[in-house]
């Protein structure tokens, strides 16, 4: 199926976006929401965190505190490596399994730490075990520091010392533009998202008229460990 990974920093729009697409009829698949279903439903994820991190990052019902985590994981990037190391290959086998099942016009597959690697790598050519996932383009949603540290702010109550851990650990703003196929600039009004993701809809609609079929392939494979 024809898939786009969506990508972008902290509080830069994803989810909007995303929103956007759904309602277009595309069969988004989010990252972030497939961690915290593997967090909440595997026993023995939660009980290796409680080892490596200690009993404090659960809260009193046994649910993760994903803030408290959250302030751990981006104050050492060993622990961050840590946690990426034990969920990423269960995300992506997950994300391979949601494509094969989608029903929608095509995929569109929201990975925050996309083109930041570590245990990830984006290949141009397709990788001889089964471990990736077929991209055929990298979207990207960008928007100036300043509003992404604003709406991390209101959003999430982060504080500034919190938020720049967290931009310093994400690919920078001209590296990701440089490595994007397509751009939405969210720089102003929630019309103006919704404009731009309705463009690329119908930009990628136009693609699956006319497929371009292997070795003629010219998106990525996201290979994982």
């Amino acid at each position: 199926m024809f898939t786009v990974a969506l990508t972008g920093g902290i509080a830069s729009g994803k989810s909007t976006v995303a929103r956007c697409f759904s309602g277009l009829g595309v069969s988004v698949i989010d990252a972030d929401q497939i961690s915290r279903e593997l967090i909440d439903n595997i026993p023995e994820i939660s009980l290796q965190l409680a080892a490596r991190f200690g009993s404090s990052i659960f809260k009193e019902n046994k649910s993760l505190d994903r803030a408290a985590l959250r302030a751990i994981i981006f104050a050492n990037p060993k622990d961050r490596y840590w946690l990426e190391r034990l969920l990423h290959p269960l995300i992506y086998r997950e994300i391979q399994r949601r494509i094969q099942n989608a029903s929608g016009l095509y995929c569109l597959v929201v990975i925050p730490l996309l083109l930041e690697g570590g245990t990830s790598v984006l290949l141009k050519k397709k990788p001889v075990a089964d471990n990736y996932i077929k991209l055929d383009r990298i979207l990207l949603v960008s928007t100036s520091k300043e509003l992404q540290i604003q709406r991390a702010h209101e959003r999430d109550h982060l504080q500034r010392p919190q938020i720049d851990a967290i931009l310093a650990a994400q690919i920078s703003p001209m590296e990701s533009l440089k490595q994007a196929d397509d751009i939405i600039y969210n720089q102003s009004s929630l019309q103006s998202l919704h404009q731009a993701s309705k463009a690329l809809h119908a930009q990628y609609l136009s693609y699956l008229k006319t497929p371009l079929e292997e070795p003629a392939f010219l998106g990525y494979y996201l290979a994982f460990k």
